[in-house]
C-alpha cells in the first residue's frame, strides 16, 4: 500500500517553513510522505529552484520528503501536481500581516477551486499541536453534505472529535433544514465510526463571530469548511476567508464542495 501524501507548495519564505513545519508533524501522526514543490515561470529554473527545496528538505533527516520544481501556473498545477499524487491535503502557508489578508486570501480561493484537493491553511502564528477537535460549519444547503466523508476520514486518521454546528434560525423551514441537515452529517459520521457532537450556536451574532467563540471554547484544532462557491465568485468569498484568518490562527481545511471526490484516502 502506498504511503499517504500531502503536498506542500514552498516559495521560500517564512510562512512556506512554518506550513512545511505543520505537515511534517501531522506526516508522523499518520505516517505520509511530504511532496514538497515550487511553481517556477520559466523552465530554466527548475535545476536551481529544486536545489534550493532540497536544502530545505535536507533539515529534516527522519521525514520522508520528495522535491520537485514545476514550470506552470499556481492556479492550476499545484491542484493538478497533487490529484496526479492522489494526495490527502495540500498544505499552504498564509501571509498573515493585515496588508496581505485581502490579497492572499483572494488568492487562496482560487487556488482552492481549482482541485478537488483538500486545501490545509496554516496561518505563521499556528501552534503545531495534534488534531484532536474540528469544528465543522454548517449552512442549510446541501454541499455540506457531500463533503462529510472527507472530514471523517481526516478525523478517523487522528482519531479526533468532529463538532458540527449550525445557526439557530427562527424561520421553521430553515430550522428544519437545519436539523436535517446535523442528523444526516451524523449519521454518516456514526456509520464510519467517527466521534462527534452537534451543536447550535447564536444567532443574535454573527455566524462567524459565534463560530470563533465556539472554537475557543471547544479548544478547536482545525476548522473544516465546504466552499459552495462557484469559480467566478470564490475570491469574493467573504466566509471563507474569514475562516482561513481566524484571530485565534487555528488552521483551517477548506475543501471545495463543487468538485470534491472521496479519492485521497
Amino acid at each position: 500500500m502506498s504511503k499517504r501524501t500531502f503536498v506542500v507548495p514552498h516559495d521560500f519564505t517564512f510562512t512556506a517553513d512554518n506550513a512545511l513545519d505543520y505537515a511534517i508533524k501531522l506526516a508522523s501522526q499518520v505516517d505520509a510522505k511530504i511532496e514538497l514543490i515550487h511553481i517556477v515561470s520559466k523552465e530554466d529554473e527548475i535545476s536551481s529552484t529544486e536545489k534550493k527545496l532540497n536544502t530545505i528538505a535536507g533539515n529534516f533527516p527522519d521525514a520522508h520528503i520528495s522535491c520537485t520544481s514545476i514550470h506552470g501556473s499556481i492556479f492550476s498545477d499545484i491542484g493538478k501536481f497533487a490529484e496526479k499524487n492522489n494526495a490527502i491535503a495540500i498544505i499552504m502557508g498564509t501571509h498573515g500581516s493585515k496588508g496581505m489578508q485581502k490579497v492572499f486570501g483572494s488568492f487562496a480561493m482560487k487556488v482552492i477551486i481549482s482541485t478537488s484537493v483538500p486545501f490545509m491553511i496554516v496561518q505563521d502564528d499556528s501552534e503545531i499541536k495534534n488534531i484532536e477537535n474540528i469544528v465543522f460549519p454548517i449552512h442549510t444547503t446541501l454541499e455540506s453534505l457531500q463533503i462529510v466523508s472527507l472530514a471523517g476520514n481526516i478525523a478517523k486518521m487522528f482519531n479526533s472529535t468532529i463538532h458540527i454546528i449550525g445557526q439557530k434560525e427562527s424561520e421553521i423551514s430553515k430550522v428544519k433544514k437545519i436539523k436535517a441537515n446535523l442528523m444526516g452529517l451524523a449519521k454518516r459520521l456514526e456509520k464510519m465510526n467517527v466521534k462527534c457532537k452537534l451543536d447550535l450556536v447564536d444567532s443574535e451574532k454573527d455566524y462567524f463571530d459565534s463560530i470563533s467563540e465556539y472554537c475557543k471554547n471547544t479548544k478547536a484544532d482545525l476548522i473544516a469548511y465546504s466552499n459552495d462557491s462557484d469559480r467566478f465568485f470564490a475570491s469574493n468569498d467573504k466566509f471563507a476567508q474569514s475562516i482561513i484568518f481566524n484571530n485565534q490562527s487555528l488552521p483551517s481545511i477548506i475543501i471545495n464542495s463543487k468538485t470534491a471526490v472521496i479519492t485521497h484516502y
